[in-house]
């Protein structure tokens, strides 16, 4: 039995973890929060001049038109860039989900679906950009298969048309391990025994998957589609790599938009009130998201 003397040793341990914690994270976060109502351009904090809301008009009430309308622009990019995945990565995921669990080979195609996850996201994402130039394979396969009307001659990401496309593929790309793992854990979970009763009772597979599969997916299915819009408005890297936001703002995220307005503008309590505007909308998506699945749940 640990005397009373000893009991503090597992919190001793715990402590520097702690303290890099709050002297980090919570310092970050902080200071954040309130470079948010100065006017900073990074130099020296002395001369910051408080400035209240002025961030957060000038962005969204269009007291800058240009910096608002860039703004919102990002903000729908966000938003498409999150429709578009859960629209599509959540069924075929559950599908794939699906053809896992009544395949032999399921522990190889688990490896080879999982690879996307665990390999490099700068290498991937330049593999990706290569593969969308102009010259690339992409365009090649289109032309070789005589499927000129999908040739793109300035390339996918070089064309403003197209660009955000392309950055939703790679996002849709890499969304879908994570999600197929979910959903393959979540069918090895369900008890046989329910599929065979409802068997006995003449249920169709139709059936078995609308009434018994989906109504116990659903807290997996409320998991994913979180982490996939909290990823969707968190993104950057890909865009930073890909497109960097171009070409002329065709591609640009609220990610690469508060980089630009830091680090390129010099502009930091705009790029801090932009990025915590940016939070407060994903988790008020987040909390909508919860509220809905509960209520079927």
């Amino acid at each position: 039995m640990a005397t009373s003397k000893n009991k503090w040793v597992p919190y001793l341990f715990l402590l520097p973890g702690v303290l890099l914690f709050l002297g980090v994270g919570v310092y970050s976060v902080g200071f954040s929060i309130l470079l948010s109502f100065y006017n900073w351009s990074g130099i020296d904090f002395s001369t910051a001049r408080f400035e209240g809301l002025a961030n957060f008009r000038q962005f969204l009430l269009g007291d800058d038109p240009i910096v608002t309308q860039n703004f919102y622009k990002a903000l729908l990019h966000n938003a498409l860039i999150a429709v578009f995945q859960v629209a599509i990565v959540v069924p075929v995921s559950l599908v794939l989900a699906f053809t896992l669990q009544n395949t032999k080979m399921a522990a190889l195609y688990r490896t080879i679906y999982f690879l996307p996850m665990i390999a490099s996201g700068v290498a991937i994402f330049y593999v990706w950009k290569g593969l969308f130039e102009p010259a690339g394979a992409l365009n090649a396969l289109f032309a070789w298969l005589g499927m000129d009307f999908l040739v793109v001659p300035g390339g996918m990401l070089g064309t403003s048309s197209t660009s955000l496309a392309g950055i939703i593929l790679t996002t849709i790309w890499g969304g879908l391990p994570g999600t197929l793992i979910l959903y393959y854990a979540g069918l090895t979970s369900i008890d046989p025994t329910l599929y065979e009763a409802a068997s006995v009772d003449g249920a169709s597979k139709a059936t078995l998957i609308w009434r018994i599969t989906w109504p116990l997916l659903k807290p997996i299915t409320l998991i994913a589609v979180i982490q996939m819009v909290n990823g969707a408005f968190q993104t950057f890297e890909n865009v930073f790599i890909m497109t960097g936001g171009g070409p002329g703002g065709s591609s640009e995220v609220i990610g690469t938009l508060v980089y630009r307005t830091a680090f390129l503008d010099n502009d930091y309590g705009l790029a801090s009130a932009i990025g915590w505007v940016s939070f407060l909308v994903t988790g008020a998506i987040a909390i909508f998201s919860i509220r809905s699945f509960q209520a079927d749940i």
